[in-house]
């Protein structure tokens, strides 16, 4: 048998895609609104919910809408490459 329990080591995801998840629900009761609704961030390398401050850690400062900006220029390239 083979022992499995070695020790691991992993580099920490750099969370590359970021994207926003909204959650829950809007309701109209007696005239008034009320919301239950949430967003967190989640990566989609690693699937952990973030937060902000980690994303900026791991990308020195960097804004979520910064990262967001360089993603839109990133599949602009890839665009242009394939035509």
């Amino acid at each position: 048998m083979s022992d499995f329990s070695a020790n691991l080591l992993f580099s920490p995801c750099m969370h590359r895609h970021v994207v926003v998840v909204i959650t829950g629900s809007r309701r109209f009761s007696q005239g008034e609104v009320t919301d239950d609704i949430q967003e967190r961030l989640q990566c989609l390398d690693c699937l952990e919910y973030v937060t902000e401050a980690e994303v900026r850690a791991v990308w020195n400062g960097v804004s979520i809408e910064e990262i967001a900006a360089l993603h839109v220029e990133d599949d602009l390239e890839r665009l242009e490459v394939k035509e």
